[in-house]
């Protein structure tokens, strides 16, 4: 992780609990997807990666139980997603939860990570690294979800 001093450097680098918050987005809250859809299984995976795909899972999940944020343990997370945890940011684990900050799903904060409840539909920079046929079913299904709008619903309108 590359932060610019100490003060900035996540608690999740040097504890084994971390306490977890949602990070509320409104603008994200209204056009996200659940980490456990069939878009963010579709399209993000391959950009997120598996194991980072499912610690947000994981994370998300707890959510349901505990809306305000609530504690994990680091050590039994990585156990339970079947990752070693290694202190330091070279494991399989803190590389998951770096990724999960990297792609903008979560937020060091001064105790712990704030994380997105949904996620949000890929930027045109991840879409262009997609193969071509993620590409073409990302444009349908973005296609078919799209409202249709007054004007389109009038047969011969402009």
């Amino acid at each position: 992780m590359s932060f610019t001093s100490p003060a900035h450097t996540p608690a999740h680098e040097f504890d084994r609990f971390v306490i977890i918050r949602p990070w509320i987005d409104p603008i994200v809250e209204s056009i996200g997807y659940e980490p456990s859809s069939r878009y963010v299984e579709l399209f993000w995976l391959g950009v997120l990666g598996p194991s980072a795909t499912w610690l947000l899972r994981r994370i998300v999940d707890g959510f349901e139980a505990y809306p305000e944020g609530y504690e994990i343990d680091l050590v039994e997370t990585a156990a339970a997603l079947g990752l070693s945890f290694t202190p330091g940011k070279h494991g399989p684990f803190p590389r998951a939860l770096q990724r999960c900050v990297l792609f903008g799903l979560a937020s060091n904060t001064f105790h712990g990570l704030a994380v997105r409840r949904l996620i949000p539909p890929l930027s045109t920079r991840h879409l262009d690294r997609l193969p071509p046929h993620l590409r073409a079913a990302h444009q349908q299904w973005i296609t078919a979800e799209r409202p249709q709008l007054a004007y389109e619903a009038v047969p011969g309108a402009a």
